[in-house]
C-alpha cells in the first residue's frame, strides 16, 4: 500500500510538472520563431540588396563602356568628315585651275586659228592679184598647198593611193567590205610580205632532212587537211600550219618517229593564233592513236617557239586571192575551185618557193582561163604582186611558172594516195569543184 501510494505520488508530480512546462514555454516558443522568421526576412533583404547593388555596379560598367564606344565612334565620324571636307577642297581647287588652264588653251587655240585664216586669206588676196597681173597658163602656175588638219591625219593612210590604185571599189557590191580602205589593206598585205619574217621557208630543205622525203611531207599535209577540216577550224589555221612546218624544217632536221609530233604542234600553234575555240592537247594526241605524251608535246612547242622567234603572223595566199576574186567578180564556185587549187598546192614542197601573192594570183589565173573569162590578163597585172610598179623582181613569167607547177599537181592528184583534199572539194555544200575540174 505505502509504495504503491508512492508511486502515484511520482506520477502526479512528474505531471505537474510537465503541464507547469508547457504552459510556461508556449509563449517562449512563440517569440522565438517570430525572432528567427525576422532573422530569415532580414538576411533575405540583405542577400537581395548586395545582388542589387552588384547588378547595378554591372550595369554601370556596361554603360561606361558603352558610352566609350559611342564617343570614340564619334571621334572616328568626325576625324571622316574632316577628311572628306579637306579632299572635297582640294578637288575643288585643281577643278578650278585645270579650268583656268583649258580657257588660256583654248585662247590660245582661237589666236592660232584666227592667225592661220588670216594668212590664208592673205595668200588667196595675193594669188588673185598675180592671175590679174599675168597672162600666164594655169599649168604654169605654182600653187602653194597649206597644211591642213585633215590632210597631215590621213597623208600616211591614203599613200598607196597616190602610188598604186589596186581596186575600184565602186564595183564592189557587197557591204561588209570596207570599200574606202580595200586599197590600203591590199598595200599593207604588199609591205608584210615583202618585209618577210625570219627564218624564211626554203623550198630545198628536204635535201638537209636525213631521215624524211617530200612523200612523207605530202602525207603528212594531206593528214593535216583532213584533221583540219573534220575539227572545222578555219582556212588561215591551215596555210599557217604548212607554213609552220616548212620554217622549222628549214632550220632544224627532225627524225622520222617525230615528224607526225611535228604536225600536231604546228597545227596547235595555229589554232591558238587563229581559233576562238582551241582543243586540249589531249585532243591533238588522241588523233595520233595516243602515239605521243603530253610532255613531248610540250617539249616540242617549245622548240618550235624558240627555232622561230616566235614569229608565225603572215599574209597567207587565202588572204590575197579573197581581195582578187572581189576585183573579178568571181562567184561562188570560181571562188573555191581558187581555194582548192591553192590547198592542192600545199601537198608540194614547191609551195615554199613562190611567194603568197604570187600564188594567189597563179590561182585567178587558172580560175580565169577555165572559165574563159576574156580578161584573164588582167590576173598577172604587176601591181597585184609587186609592191611598186617599178619594181620588176616578179614578172608574168614567175605567175606562169607557178600555175603549170599548180596545174601539175592538180592533175596527177588522182593518181597519188593522197586524197583528202579532193574528197573535201568534192561534196555538194563545196559546188563538187574537184569534180569539175577532174571531169574537165
Amino acid at each position: 500500500m505505502i509504495n504503491t501510494i508512492n508511486q502515484s505520488n511520482m506520477n502526479n508530480s512528474k505531471g505537474i510538472k510537465n503541464n507547469s512546462i508547457k504552459s510556461g514555454d508556449k509563449s517562449n516558443i512563440k517569440e522565438i520563431e517570430n525572432d528567427i522568421k525576422n532573422v530569415k526576412i532580414e538576411y533575405r533583404t540583405i542577400i537581395d540588396t548586395k545582388k542589387n547593388n552588384n547588378h547595378k555596379r554591372v550595369v554601370s560598367i556596361d554603360n561606361r563602356k558603352e558610352k566609350d564606344k559611342e564617343n570614340k565612334n564619334i571621334s572616328n565620324i568626325e576625324q571622316r568628315e574632316l577628311k572628306i571636307k579637306k579632299e572635297l577642297k582640294l578637288k575643288n581647287e585643281t577643278k578650278n585651275i585645270m579650268e583656268n588652264k583649258d580657257n588660256n588653251e583654248s585662247k590660245e587655240i582661237l589666236k592660232d586659228h584666227k592667225g592661220r585664216n588670216k594668212e590664208i586669206t592673205n595668200n588667196k588676196v595675193h594669188r588673185e592679184n598675180k592671175d590679174n597681173n599675168t597672162n600666164s597658163n594655169n599649168e604654169n602656175n605654182t600653187i602653194i598647198k597649206l597644211p591642213s588638219s585633215n590632210a597631215i591625219s590621213k597623208k600616211n593612210d591614203f599613200i598607196c593611193e597616190e602610188k598604186i590604185k589596186y581596186f575600184d571599189s565602186s564595183k564592189i557590191k557587197d557591204v561588209q567590205i570596207p570599200k574606202d580602205y580595200i586599197n590600203i589593206i591590199y598595200y599593207n598585205l604588199l609591205q608584210e610580205e615583202a618585209n618577210g619574217i625570219t627564218p624564211k621557208p626554203v623550198h630545198t630543205y628536204m635535201s638537209k632532212q636525213p631521215e624524211i622525203n617530200d612523200k612523207m611531207r605530202s602525207i603528212l599535209v594531206d593528214w593535216l587537211i583532213d584533221v583540219h577540216f573534220k575539227f572545222g577550224f578555219t582556212d588561215e589555221t591551215l596555210f599557217m600550219t604548212i607554213s609552220i612546218i616548212d620554217r622549222y624544217l628549214s632550220v632544224s632536221q627532225i627524225t622520222r618517229t617525230n615528224f607526225q609530233l611535228l604536225g600536231i604542234t604546228a597545227l596547235m600553234i595555229a589554232c591558238k593564233h587563229e581559233e576562238i575555240d582551241l582543243p586540249k592537247i589531249d585532243d591533238f594526241i588522241y588523233i595520233t592513236d595516243n602515239a605521243y605524251k603530253k610532255p613531248e608535246v610540250i617539249k616540242m612547242e617549245n622548240d618550235v617557239l624558240s627555232k622561230l622567234n616566235f614569229a608565225f603572223l603572215y599574209p597567207s595566199p587565202i588572204k590575197f586571192f579573197e581581195y582578187l576574186s572581189l576585183n573579178f567578180n568571181f562567184d561562188k564556185k570560181q571562188h573555191l575551185m581558187g581555194k582548192y587549187l591553192m590547198e592542192s598546192f600545199l601537198l608540194d614542197v614547191k609551195n615554199a618557193k613562190y611567194k603568197p601573192s604570187i600564188i594567189s594570183s597563179a590561182c585567178t589565173y587558172i580560175v580565169m582561163k577555165f572559165f574563159k573569162m576574156k580578161n584573164y590578163q588582167e590576173s598577172y597585172d604587176k601591181k597585184f604582186y609587186n609592191l611598186d610598179n617599178s619594181n620588176e623582181k616578179y614578172t608574168e613569167h614567175n605567175i606562169k611558172e607557178c600555175a603549170k607547177d599548180i596545174c601539175l599537181l592538180v592533175d596527177n592528184i588522182n593518181k597519188t594516195n593522197y586524197q583528202a583534199c579532193v574528197k573535201k572539194y568534192s561534196k555538194p555544200e563545196l559546188e563538187k569543184v574537184a569534180i569539175i575540174i577532174m571531169n574537165n
